[in-house]
C-alpha cells in the first residue's frame, strides 16, 4: 500500500470515528474479572452490614442506641476513606496495586470480624470486633473509587463507547446482585445454623462475607496479565483544595476581586478556576443533603431494630428475619428506576409536574420525611406489645399461681402495706414500679379453696427485689400448706432480637429420687433436665416459633404455642387436686403482634424518595460540572453520605427521646425543614449551561459512568 493510501485510510478512519462509528474492537476479557471482584466484594460487604445491628446488640451486648452509634460510626468512615483511596491511586500507586493491597486490608478487617464472634476462641470480641470494622472501613472506602474507574480503563474511547456503556450496565448489576443474594443468605446462616453450642451462627454469617472477600481479591489479582495498566496521573481534588485555599488567603489578605476565586489566577490556570466557580455553585445545593443521608441510612439500623419487634412469620413459608427486610430496598429499585424513566416522570411531564431536577429532588425529600412519619406511628402501634422493662430505680415481681384458687397478696415493707392484690387461679401477674428493698409477702386463700385438701391457707415469705429486675415467685401448695416460693435469679421480659420466642421452665418435681427429662417436641425438639426437691426454675431458651408437645419421659403433659417476640414461663408442677403432673403456660411478655409486612409502606416512600431525591440529585450534579470536576462532585456526594450518618450519631448519643416513636417524628419533621432551605437554595441557583461534552439530564435516571452503589 502506498502512502497516499495509507493517508486516504487514515482520513477515512478518523473521519468515521467523528462522524460517530465505532470500531470493531474486541471486547475487554479483563472486565470480566473486575465485575467478578465487584459481585464477590459487594456480596462481603452488605453480607456483613446486613446482620451487623443485630450482632452489636444481641451478642457484644451494646445498647440500642450504642449499637447504632457503632453502626453509623462505621459508615460514616466507609464514606470518608474513599477519597484517601481515590489519592492513592491517582499520585502514588495506581487503580490496581491500590485495589489489590487495600483489598489485604479488608480480608484482614473481614478475618478479624469472624474470630470474634467464635465464642471458643476466647477472644476479645468487642476489641476484635471493632477493630475489624475499622480496617473492612478502610477496604470498602479505599478501593470505591478505583473498581469501576479500573474498569472503565480498560476500553478505548471514543471506539469503544458502546462497549463500555455496555460493561458499567453489567457492573452495575453485578454490584445489585451481591447485595441481594448477601442481604437474603446471612440473616438466614446467622438465626437458622447452630454452631459451637451456640443456637445461632454468626461467625459462619460473617466468615462467608470474608471469603468472597478474598476470592474478590484473588480474582482482581489474577486477571493482572490482561488489564490495561494507566500510571497515576495527579489527583485534581489536590488542585481544587489549592486553589480554594490560595484564593481564600487572598481575600482575608484584602486583595479585591470581581469573584474570591478569581484571586487563584495568578498561581492556577484560569480554566480551572472557572471549573471550580461551578463545582461550587453545585456545592451550596449539596449543604442540605445530609439530612437526607441521616434519614436514609436508618434503614439499616433503627428499621432493623424496629422489625426485631414485628412478627415475621408467613405460614408454612417460614419466618422473615428482622435484618432481611433490608432487601426490600434494593428489589424496589430495580422495578422502579425504569417504571420512573419510561413512564412516571413522562406522564407528569404532561402536567408541566416534576420536570426539572430540582423539583424531584423536593419531593424526594418530602416523601423520605413521610416514610418517617409512617414508621413513627407504626412504633406508636407496636409499643403496646414491647417488652415491660424495669426503668433505673424500680423493680417488679412476677408472681405465678399454681392453685385452682383465687389468691389474694399482701405485700409489706418497713412503711407498711405497699400493695394489695388478687391474682385468679392457674394465671400470673407482674406488680411494677416497686423500689428495690425488701418486701413480706403474706398470701392466702379463702376457706372454699381445696376444703379437702389444704390445711393451711396463710403463709409468709420474704421477697428481696433489685434494681430494673424481676423478681419470680411461685405461688403453689406442699402437702396441706400453700406456700409461695422465690426463684433464685430473675424472669427477664425482654423479647428475642430474630424471629423467636423465649422460654423459662419453672418447675416442682416433688421429693424424687432422680432428676426428670422434660422435652418440647415438634419438628425441632429441646429438651429441659428437671431436679427434684424443691422449685426451680431454668434459664431462658430461644425457641422457634411453632405448636409443640410438653413431654415428659414418655408421658404427654400437654401442648404449647411459642410465638415470635413472646416471653414465656411454662409451669411443670403436680395438680393439687388430682397429684399428678401437669403444664401451664404463662405469658411474661406479649408476643409480636403486628406483622413485619406493614415496614413495607415505609420502605416504599423512602425508596421512591430515594429515586426522585439521590439518583436524581447526582445526575444533575455532574450535569452542572464541568468533565474535569466530575471526580471532585463524586467525593464531595460521598462526603455528604459521612456526614449525614455523623447526624444520627449526635442523636442516638444525645439520648434526648424517651421512646424510638419520637425519635422518628423528629427526623421526619427535621426533613422537611431542611427541604425548606433547599427550596431556598435551589430557588436562587442559576442553571450552567450543559455543552456538547457534557453529560446531559435525562428522565432521573443518573448516567451510569458517574453513578456509585450508594444508588442502588
Amino acid at each position: 500500500m502506498g502512502d497516499l493510501e495509507k493517508k486516504r485510510s487514515k482520513e477515512e478512519e478518523v473521519a468515521a470515528t467523528e462522524g460517530g462509528e465505532e470500531q470493531k474492537l474486541p471486547y475487554p476479557k479483563s472486565v470480566f474479572f473486575i465485575v467478578g471482584n465487584e459481585f464477590c466484594e459487594r456480596f462481603s460487604y452488605y453480607g456483613m452490614k446486613a446482620i451487623l445491628s443485630i450482632y452489636l446488640k444481641k451478642k457484644l451486648h451494646f445498647t440500642e442506641d450504642k449499637a447504632t452509634v457503632i453502626y453509623h460510626t462505621f459508615s460514616m468512615f466507609c464514606y470518608f476513606t474513599p477519597i484517601f483511596g481515590a489519592m492513592i491511586a491517582d499520585q502514588l500507586l495506581g487503580k490496581f496495586k491500590t485495589i489489590v493491597y487495600i483489598s489485604i486490608i479488608y480480608v484482614l478487617g473481614h478475618l478479624l470480624k469472624t474470630l470474634a464472634a467464635i465464642p471458643t476462641l476466647g477472644i476479645p470480641p468487642v476489641e476484635f470486633s471493632l477493630i475489624g470494622l475499622a480496617l473492612i472501613a478502610i477496604g470498602t472506602g479505599g478501593i470505591k473509587p478505583c473498581v469501576s474507574a479500573f474498569g472503565g480503563d480498560q476500553f478505548k474511547l471514543p471506539e469503544q463507547a458502546r462497549q463500555l456503556q455496555t460493561f458499567f450496565s453489567i457492573f452495575y448489576f453485578s454490584i445489585n446482585a451481591g447485595s441481594l443474594i448477601s442481604t437474603v443468605l446471612t440473616p438466614a446462616i446467622r438465626e437458622d445454623v447452630e454452631c459451637f453450642g451456640d443456637d445461632t451462627c454468626y461467625s459462619l454469617a460473617f466468615g462467608i462475607p470474608a471469603i468472597l472477600m478474598l476470592v474478590a481479591t484473588v480474582i482482581i489479582i489474577m486477571g493482572k496479565p490482561l488489564y490495561k495498566m494507566k500510571p497515576p496521573q495527579g489527583n485534581i481534588l489536590t488542585r481544587v483544595f489549592g486553589s480554594i485555599s490560595y484564593a481564600v488567603k487572598k481575600k482575608i489578605d484584602g486583595v479585591p476581586a470581581d469573584h474570591w476565586m478569581d484571586l487563584a489566577k495568578d498561581r492556577y490556570e484560569p480554566q480551572l478556576v472557572e471549573d471550580v466557580k461551578c463545582v461550587l455553585r453545585v456545592l451550596v445545593l449539596y449543604l442540605p443533603l445530609p439530612v437526607w443521608w441521616a434519614l436514609f441510612d436508618q434503614t439499616g439500623s433503627r428499621w432493623t431494630f424496629q422489625a426485631t419487634r414485628m412478627n415475621g412469620v408467613v405460614g408454612d413459608a417460614g419466618t422473615i428475619k428482622p435484618d432481611q427486610m433490608q432487601v426490600i430496598n434494593p428489589l424496589l429499585i430495580l422495578f422502579l428506576l425504569p417504571l420512573f424513566d419510561k413512564v412516571l416522570y413522562p406522564a407528569f411531564a404532561k402536567f408541566n409536574m416534576l420536570q426539572k431536577p430540582l423539583q424531584r429532588m423536593t419531593a424526594g425529600g418530602i416523601l423520605t420525611a413521610a416514610s418517617f412519619f409512617i414508621s413513627g406511628f407504626l412504633e406508636l402501634e407496636m409499643m403496646k406489645t414491647y417488652a415491660k422493662i424495669p426503668a433505673v430505680g424500680f423493680s417488679e415481681i412476677h408472681f405465678m399461681n399454681n392453685i385452682p384458687c383465687h389468691v389474694s397478696l399482701q405485700l409489706s415493707n418497713g412503711t407498711g402495706l405497699v400493695q394489695e392484690e388478687a391474682i385468679d387461679k392457674l394465671e400470673n401477674m407482674v406488680l411494677r414500679n416497686l423500689e428495690p428493698g425488701k418486701y413480706s409477702l403474706d398470701m392466702e386463700v379463702s376457706s372454699t379453696c381445696l376444703p379437702a385438701i389444704l390445711t393451711k391457707r396463710t403463709e409468709q415469705v420474704e421477697v428481696m427485689t433489685h434494681d430494673k429486675e424481676v423478681t419470680a415467685v411461685f405461688l403453689g401448695v406442699d402437702g396441706g400448706a400453700v406456700l409461695p416460693t422465690v426463684l433464685d435469679g430473675h424472669d427477664d421480659p425482654e423479647k428475642d432480637d430474630g424471629a423467636n420466642g423465649r422460654i423459662k421452665v419453672v418447675y416442682d418435681m416433688g421429693k424424687l429420687e432422680k432428676s426428670t427429662n422434660l422435652t418440647l417436641k415438634s419438628d425441632k425438639s429441646y429438651s429441659f433436665d428437671l431436679q427434684p426437691n424443691g422449685v426451680y426454675g431454668s434459664n431462658y431458651s430461644k425457641i422457634d416459633t411453632g405448636l409443640y408437645d410438653i413431654m415428659m419421659d414418655d408421658a404427654k403433659l400437654g401442648n404449647i404455642t411459642i410465638d415470635q417476640g413472646g416471653v414465656y414461663s411454662l409451669i411443670v408442677a403436680r395438680d393439687p387436686e388430682t397429684n399428678i403432673h401437669r403444664s401451664l403456660t404463662h405469658t411474661l411478655t406479649t408476643p409480636n403482634s403486628i406483622h413485619i409486612l406493614w415496614l413495607f409502606p415505609q420502605y416504599f416512600v423512602i425508596t421512591v424518595g430515594e429515586i426522585m431525591f439521590s439518583v436524581t440529585g447526582l445526575e444533575f450534579s455532574y450535569s452542572q460540572a464541568p468533565d474535569s470536576m466530575k471526580s471532585v462532585l463524586q467525593a464531595a456526594w460521598l462526603l455528604t453520605v459521612a456526614f449525614g450518618n455523623i447526624i444520627v450519631i449526635i442523636v442516638a448519643e444525645a439520648k434526648a427521646f424517651n421512646d424510638q416513636a419520637s425519635e422518628f417524628f423528629m427526623f421526619a419533621c427535621l426533613m422537611l425543614v431542611d427541604m425548606g432551605i433547599f427550596m431556598l437554595l435551589a430557588w436562587r441557583y442559576t442553571p450552567r449551561f450543559v455543552g456538547s461534552r457534557d453529560i446531559p439530564m435525562k428522565n432521573g435516571v443518573a448516567n451510569t459512568n458517574f453513578k456509585n452503589d450508594t444508588e442502588m
